[in-house]
């Protein structure tokens, strides 16, 4: 009897440390396996400034200039994805949800900085940011008033010409090995 608490925590280490492994091998999507991210095949809606290029893709990120958690290191994620795509339709687009403090010029500044396939979208306020995050599956909260930390999701989505959110990934912790073959995947080029 006293060995089942050992067991149960020990089941819960194994899936602790198997789930990061997991992800591509469990989702299943219109008869599709073996994505490493979140194979989806969702509509969402067209980004403002960012249309997906025909026969390419958009790589979604909801953020804001001013974070310092988790924002710098998907942007880091997405340059290295961006420099192994840049030859190619695919665009990186950043989603502030601090419209309120990141100016256009100042962001436009940035993606200049990242490469030339990033885009940046402004909605006009939080509320707006946080609508358009939550039909792409994200969340956003703030806390506090207009110049506090924001809650957010850190994920990446990558939208197809049709306006279909097909893969996402939920976490900054990226092999972005298996996330380019995802790409190549859906630009219908296998392995790149």
């Amino acid at each position: 009897m006293k060995s089942a608490p050992f067991i149960l925590l020990l089941t819960a280490l194994a899936m602790a440390v198997a789930l990061p492994f997991a992800q591509g091998l469990l989702h299943r999507v219109d008869g599709e396996t073996g994505f490493y991210g979140y194979k989806t095949n969702v509509p969402v809606p067209s980004l403002p400034g960012a249309k997906v290029p025909d026969a390419g893709l958009n790589v979604v990120f909801f953020g804001y200039r001013s974070c310092g958690t988790v924002c710098p290191l998907q942007l880091l994620n997405l340059k290295a994805l961006h420099d192994h795509w840049s030859d190619y339709p695919v665009q990186f687009v950043f989603v502030t949800l601090d419209p309120e403090n990141d100016s256009q010029q100042e962001l436009n500044g940035v993606m200049e900085v990242l490469g030339q396939n990033f885009r940046a979208v402004r909605p006009e306020n939080f509320r707006q940011a946080q609508a358009l995050a939550n039909e792409y599956g994200d969340f956003a909260a703030r806390e506090g008033g207009a110049s506090q930390e924001i809650n957010h999701g850190a994920r990446l989505y990558v939208v197809t010409a049709d306006n279909r959110r097909q893969v996402l990934y939920a976490s900054p912790e990226l092999d972005l090995q298996r996330v380019n073959a995802d790409l190549a995947r859906l630009m219908g080029q296998g392995e790149s």
